[in-house]
Parts: C-alpha cells; structure tokens; sequence
C-alpha cells in the first residue's frame, strides 16, 4: 500500500533512535544494498546493519534483538504474522519497499509506532534516500541501480555504471565514494564499465543459447543455469524469446536451488514464484527450493507442492 500523506508527516529517522536496526534486501543485491547506504550515511555507521535474502528468516527468534529498538527494514519485507511481532517489540519500526508480492500480503497492515509504506514505481533505494535524506537530490548511484531494478533504463549511463558497480565489493565505504563522483569521475567510471557490460552482453546471449523449455506449473516457458548476475540480462533475452517466462538457476553456498524468474509486460511471475514460497516483481521474481528438487527441474517439469 502506498501511505497518502507524505512519509515525512507521518515518521522521520532521528539521530537519537533507540538502537538503530537496519534489515535490508540481500547481501549481494545493488538496490537493497544502495537503500542500507542511505541509512549508514544519516547514522554515520552507529547502527547495527543486517542483509536478509527471502527464507532467511522463519521466526523472530531469528532476528537481532528487537526490544525498544527503532527498525528500518528496507527494499525488504516480512509476513503480516513477522512484522506484527515485530512492532510488538520495537519502540518504532519504518518499512520501505516495492515489491509488489509483498504489498499485496501486507494490504491492510495498520502500523502502530511508525509506517509501512510501498510505491512500486520507486527503487527501494529512492526510498530509502528520499526518506533519510529527503533535503538531497539522489545520487546518481541510486538513479543508475534504479533504472535497472525496475528495468526502464532511461539513462544511456546506466549500463556501463553498472557493470562497473556489479564488480564492487558491498562495503559501505566504497558505495560512499561512489556515490560522492563528481561529473569527471563518474564519466570516467561509465566509460570502464561500457567494456564490462559489451563482455557480460555477449556472455549472456551465450549462456542463453543453453536454454531448454520448462513447463512451470502448467506453464510453459525456458530454463537455463546461470550465475544470478545474469539472471536478469538472460532473463530478459530469453521472456522475449518464450514469450512468457524464463527461468535461471544457480545452486548457492548453502546447497539451496535459487531461481530467478523474468517475463516481459503482460505476464506476471508473481504467481509462479509464489508458489514456491518466493516473491518479487511482476517481470521479475524470485524463489529458493532444495538440491532434492533439482532433478525435478532438469527433467524439464516443476510443479509446486503446494499451489497458493
């Protein structure tokens, strides 16, 4: 849901906050990433800082303490049952985000000691920055990621910035500096990344060259293997080409199958990914499953157990 009044009407971030928590999307995801620097920046580092993937978290226990804390969760969300437990603890507790899979499982969410706000035509990190730093033009780091986690790329820099950002480490202090470029270092960054992103282009169109089809649920689109920095720029490659769906998987450290699901406009994965316990945009979802369903998958079928 989309708050009426403006946020800042309704809750400000104080540099007094209680023990200020930050719970952000993914530890390896630019958006969520660049939302927790907004909030890092306002609190000069003197806050405690959590990346959370979705399925990270299955009970509150699983949280930082939360007792008469102020919580930021950020370009992230929990299930009505989670965040109500924890603004039960928190003395305030500000949700910002845009997915839509969660807003839609959050409608009619009354938030007693801050707000929960969605507007999924803003990046989680425009919202985290027009929030803690609402006096402040965003900078064109959060202008550059925003362009693609909502996919419009309306910015000719936005291809070569990035690929020069999908190589940074996630460390606060280096997104600072990048997100402090003046006009020369900026160009100078979009012009080493331009070579980057021609490579991870013709990578792409390689990798998508594997693509088998898959039935989803009844549904029928393309699957192939891919590291998650590609998800989306084979992703895109191959929603064209199936005219529904494609989508990539990986397995991670901890031996879980994660997939990325994309489409193009006039088909929605939200519900494929839903049934699988995952969520996300409307053109591009995602979901976690067990090795023990890999199989299932490469046989070219997946059903969920469960539909929702």
């Amino acid at each position: 849901m989309k708050t009426i009044l403006p946020l800042s009407l309704l809750v400000k971030p104080e540099l007094n906050d209680p023990q200020p928590l930050v719970l952000y999307h993914g530890r390896n995801c630019p958006d969520g990433f660049a939302a927790a620097l907004a909030a890092w920046l306002y609190y000069a580092g003197q806050a405690e800082f959590l990346g959370l993937d979705h399925g990270d978290i299955k009970s509150i226990t699983d949280l930082p303490a939360l007792d008469g804390r102020a919580v930021y969760i950020l370009d992230f969300s929990f299930s009505p049952q989670i965040t109500r437990q924890i603004e039960e603890r928190a003395a305030k507790l500000v949700m910002l985000d845009h997915h839509k899979s969660a807003a839609d499982k959050l409608t009619g969410f009354a938030c007693r000691c801050g707000v929960v706000h969605f507007d999924m035509h803003k990046s989680g990190a425009r919202l985290a920055w027009e929030f803690f730093h609402p006096e402040q033009a965003v900078p064109d780091l959060v202008r550059f990621v925003e362009d693609r986690d909502i996919w419009v790329w309306q910015y000719p820099e936005s291809a070569g910035f990035l690929a020069a950002l999908d190589m940074e480490p996630f460390e606060f202090e280096r997104w600072r500096d990048i997100a402090a470029f003046d006009a020369a270092q900026l160009a100078s960054y979009v012009e080493r990344g331009r070579a980057m992103d021609e490579k991870f282009s013709k990578l792409a169109l390689d990798i998508a060259e594997g693509a088998q089809p898959i039935s989803f649920n009844g549904q029928r689109g393309l699957m192939v293997n891919a590291p998650g920095i590609f998800h989306s720029l084979v992703g895109e490659i191959l929603s064209k080409k199936s005219g529904t769906f494609a989508l990539m998987w990986s397995v991670d450290k901890s031996g879980l199958v994660k997939a990325g699901l994309r489409s193009q406009r006039g088909f929605s994965c939200i519900p494929l990914a839903e049934s699988m316990d995952g969520g996300g945009h409307a053109q591009a979802c995602g979901f976690k499953m067990t090795l023990d369903r890999l199989p299932e998958l490469l046989s070219g079928r997946l059903d969920a157990l469960v539909t929702q």
